[in-house]
């Protein structure tokens, strides 16, 4: 397999998962930005705050009225910015779910407490992507490490939990001093299992500004101000199999299911997606792609859209999924046995109920030697923009430029000679 990068970690299989069937205009996720606005700062952030950007109502209509008429989808996530901020956050998600998606809303929680959270479940909130990470200045956190974060996450997952009929997942991203904690997030997300729904791993991304390539946006070359988030020096690349062995570390037993590739490389892993399955107390396995796929053909058959994420309270009935697929899941046939053997010593596990909870590991866009932008074929944050579709994180080139931002490489220095 031909690798751009230099990783020292044994790369994911891609052969044995499921191929997510994703597409721009066929997907399981939208997302929409009702504000730029946000209340707290995150290192590297790919978004500008802009107090100044709240849109109308009818502007957040309107596009999402144009997205939805160019690409079907389950879920339509809410996000910014900070969209806690917005004025009418709870006309936006009743918009939402009048207009069919699943809102689900992404926020750092600075601004959330259990009467808001009353309320947007009242206006039809599907549920939360809290963006919780050791990288941000959130007041009475800063400075925290992941492990100790694991506090705040669990005061935003009680609370959630209390209100009930919610999801709780967690958007984390990850940084080179932070990937040792990864068996911490784990750990204790599977001790939350009852109440974690889903969480995704991101590999931070920045790149030089006097790296070796040039930037451009449509036929124009970019000053160094201008490029898309100098840094120097940029953090190292964490890639998707970086971030698996870490969660292997904690759960030896885990596995991937599906995946979305590179829109450059089809041996990325850009997206990839393990379903575990357990309680409290352990886990048992987790789906394979032979499951996994069977729930997406499924929900599309039955549906017309492939499924995103599972409401909470058919989460909680995993041992269902070890029933219905063992005959031809191999990797649901461990599960099962291992719940079996279990059960033998302990006949109560039994009566309790077994969870679901999604890992997803993301390895956001790669610039590759070439030049060449290695984005997620059947990227799911996919947003609208003048009458297109196009990659959430990437919006900031198009909102400055009208363009995307194009990388070139710099021709080598000429050789000096006397």
């Amino acid at each position: 397999m031909s690798r751009p990068f230099d990783d020292p970690y044994p790369p994911i299989d891609l052969a044995t998962l499921y191929r997510l069937p994703w597409s721009t205009t066929d997907n399981g996720m939208s997302w929409i930005e009702p504000t730029r606005k946000c209340n707290i700062s995150c290192d590297l952030c790919y978004a500008t705050n802009d107090p100044q950007s709240e849109k109308s109502l009818a502007q957040i209509e309107a596009e999402l009225r144009g997205s939805l008429a160019l690409r079907k989808c389950d879920l339509m996530m809410i996000a910014g910015g900070e969209p806690l901020t917005h004025g009418r956050i709870l006309d936006i998600v009743r918009l939402v779910k009048s207009l069919g998606p699943k809102p689900l809303l992404v926020t750092n929680a600075v601004m959330l407490d259990p009467p808001l959270v009353r309320e947007l479940k009242r206006a039809g909130l599907f549920g939360f992507i809290f963006h919780v990470d050791s990288h941000q200045r959130r007041p009475g956190w800063a400075g925290r490490s992941e492990r100790e974060l694991n506090v705040l996450r669990q005061e935003l997952v009680d609370m959630v939990h209390a209100e009930g009929g919610l999801v709780s997942s967690f958007n984390i991203t990850i940084f080179p001093d932070a990937v040792d904690e990864i068996p911490a997030i784990v750990e204790w997300a599977a001790r939350n299992v009852d109440r974690v729904h889903a969480y995704t791993l991101i590999a931070v991304r920045r790149f030089a500004a006097d790296g070796p390539f040039d930037f451009w946006a449509g036929a124009h070359p970019l000053a160094v101000g201008d490029r898309p988030a100098p840094a120097s020096p940029p953090p190292r690349r964490i890639s998707s199999a970086e971030l698996y062995a870490h969660v292997k570390r904690a759960n030896p037993d885990f596995g991937l299911a599906g995946y979305i590739s590179g829109t450059s490389l089809a041996t990325s892993p850009k997206w990839s997606v393990g379903v575990t399955l357990g309680t409290r107390r352990r886990t048992f396995g987790h789906l394979g792609p032979k499951s996994f796929e069977f729930l997406q053909a499924a929900h599309h058959l039955v549906k017309g859209r492939y499924l995103s994420m599972t409401r909470a309270g058919v989460s909680r009935k995993a041992k269902a999924m070890l029933v219905l697929f063992w005959p031809f899941d191999r990797d649901v046939r461990r599960a099962f046995g291992r719940f079996l053997k279990a059960s033998a010593g302990d006949p109560s596990l039994l009566f309790r109920r077994v969870h679901a909870q999604n890992i997803i590991l993301l390895q956001p866009l790669d610039i590759l030697p070439t030049g060449e932008l290695d984005l997620c074929d059947g990227c799911p944050n996919k947003t609208y923009w003048e009458g297109r579709i196009i990659s959430s994180c990437i919006l900031e080139s198009y909102l400055k430029f009208g363009a995307p931002v194009t990388a070139r490489p710099r021709p080598p220095a000429a050789e000096f000679r006397p």
